[in-house]
């Protein structure tokens, strides 16, 4: 199996210079270090020139291609929105991903029942959390309208959203996460604060005008 000792980064910053040509790195050029803020080499320079772009998507085609490569790395793109980096395929040997996709055309259907079982199992462990995540909120708002707690654990608990509920810290019932889920639920549910956009106003001054009314609303479900 190949052995990943650098990530390739979507630069975001001007900055960035090649350790072997000298060149500055382009901003959304690809650059080939641990992290964009260390030591790297641009895409040219790197032994990946000749590779294949694989996206990601399909975990067993991603694991055998990177079984079958000599070299295989991670490219990694800025997302503003989320302030972090995420994943957006690996660069891995074009004949690796043909054997890939040979082995994984063999075993389709036996992988698809898998699947099928572990996505079943998943979706009521799911489940099980958002109604303990509920049962959380409930304790520490007691007075909070009846089933909103699950309507709100429902919603910050959503897969793939990036919301709190999904967070480590949420898991564990934080109270702070706890608290952020409901005040987001609130703000969308209690408020104007929807239409208030594109009335002349910012994100923050809109929070800022609606704190009183949503802090009031808070210490009434507590």
């Amino acid at each position: 199996m190949a052995n990943t000792s650098q990530n390739i980064f979507i630069a975001k910053k001007q900055k960035l210079r090649c350790s072997n040509c000298g060149n500055s790195i382009p901003i959304e050029h690809a650059f080939v270090a641990e992290s964009e803020d260390s030591k790297g080499t641009c895409f040219a320079c790197s032994p990946f020139v000749n590779y294949t772009l694989l996206p990601p998507g399909n975990v067993a085609l991603t694991r055998r291609s990177k079984k079958h490569s000599e070299l295989c790395e991670v490219l990694f793109a800025w997302n503003q929105r989320r302030k972090r980096y995420e994943r957006k395929g690996q660069y891995v040997e074009r004949t690796a991903i043909i054997k890939a996709e040979e082995e994984c055309a063999a075993d389709e259907a036996t992988r698809a029942i898998k699947n099928e079982k572990a996505a079943v199992i998943r979706a009521a462990k799911d489940q099980a959390y958002i109604l303990e995540f509920g049962a959380a909120i409930r304790a520490y708002y007691p007075n909070c309208p009846a089933q909103r707690e699950y309507e709100i654990a429902k919603h910050t608990c959503e897969k793939y959203s990036g919301r709190v509920g999904r967070s480590a810290r949420a898991k564990q019932f934080d109270t702070k996460m706890i608290d952020l889920a409901v005040v987001a639920h609130i703000r969308h549910t209690e408020t104007n604060y929807d239409s208030q956009f594109g009335k002349g106003k910012g994100k923050k001054e809109i929070r800022s005008d609606l704190s009183s009314s949503i802090k009031r609303i808070i210490n009434s479900w507590k």
